[in-house]
């Protein structure tokens, strides 16, 4: 049986060389996303012959328990799924794959035919930008946003500044976050996307108490010496980096704009690419991200054993 030990802060440099060279630069395959969001997700780890595995115990529920897919050489992925399949199968339950890259589900699929169900999850496919692009907003597809952000200067020259996120900048994006959050449950109807909200908080929180820690970097922007919007993320590889929050005051036009701008231009520099999530079916967050024109998508599976052998 696989020994699974819970994510902290003294295992990244552990999981993160293997979500690093074998994530394919999926923003699931983060230690920031596993060790933040531990309340969702509830990932636990074992690294175990050259492989690394993930538990989203938080996840797992009836006969089902349910993995990232193990990250490790492809030559010795048959043994790891089936290290996967006998943890399951020691533990009464049948394997559920969360979050399956396309390369990564043909892998299975071939190795083990008729042995996955495999269903499709757009909301969970992921945007990549190249990171010039998110810069430079080049094209006519995307000269509004190029002279959005012109105005944006325009009108606040002289009241506004950007910088680097740095340890005195912590307790006021804490108390900016809290402020954020509040307006947007007062303003939310659904209970389901208020729970994700507060999942999301959760796991800012997590990342504002570790920040620097967990390797992450940002940007705070200041309007008239308040804060009213921030940014952070941090590298998936060493040529994607991942754009884990973005957050403005929605009362101040074009903000959310230069946010995205500004934190691809000081935190990505060196990275050729820059991963901006999933849209988890949200409407309006589907059709932003599809606007800013993605260089291609992280397409997402989930796989589940329905056949016990």
């Amino acid at each position: 049986m696989l020994d699974f030990q819970p994510v902290t802060i003294g295992s990244r440099e552990v999981i993160q060389q293997y979500m690093m060279s074998y994530g394919g630069g999926s923003c699931q395959h983060s230690f920031v996303s596993s060790f933040c969001l531990y309340g969702k997700y509830g990932d636990m780890f074992c690294e175990h012959e050259g492989f690394l595995y993930v538990l989203r115990s938080k996840k797992c529920c009836g006969n089902e328990r349910v993995y990232l897919f193990p990250m490790g050489d492809v030559s010795g992925v048959k043994s790891a799924v089936d290290n996967v399949l006998n943890d399951a199968h020691e533990n009464n339950s049948l394997v559920k794959f969360e979050t399956v890259t396309e390369s990564a589900k043909d892998i299975i699929t071939n190795l083990f035919p008729g042995k996955f169900s495999v269903e499709y999850s757009r909301d969970l496919s992921e945007y990549v930008y190249r990171t010039e692009h998110q810069v430079n907003l080049p094209g006519h597809e995307l000269a509004t946003k190029r002279k959005n952000i012109h105005k944006f200067f325009r009108d606040y020259d002289g009241r506004c500044s950007i910088t680097r996120i740095t340890p005195e900048h912590i307790e006021g994006i804490r108390t900016f976050q809290r402020e954020w959050l509040a307006s947007k449950l007062l303003s939310e109807y659904d209970l389901q996307h208020d729970l994700q909200l507060e999942q999301e908080n959760d796991g800012i929180q997590t990342a504002l108490d570790n920040f620097f820690a967990l390797g992450l970097s940002g940007i705070v922007l200041f309007i008239d010496g308040s804060i009213k919007g921030y940014a952070y993320g941090a590298p998936l590889s060493e040529k994607v980096f991942d754009a884990i929050v973005e957050k403005g005051d929605k009362n101040i036009p074009n903000i959310y704009r230069v946010l995205n701008r500004e934190f691809s231009r000081l935190c990505c520099e060196g990275y050729e690419y820059i991963n901006r999530e999933e849209d988890l079916g949200i409407e309006g967050l589907r059709t932003t991200k599809t606007r800013y024109k993605p260089e291609y998508m992280i397409e997402k599976f989930i796989l589940n054993e329905h056949i016990r052998s």
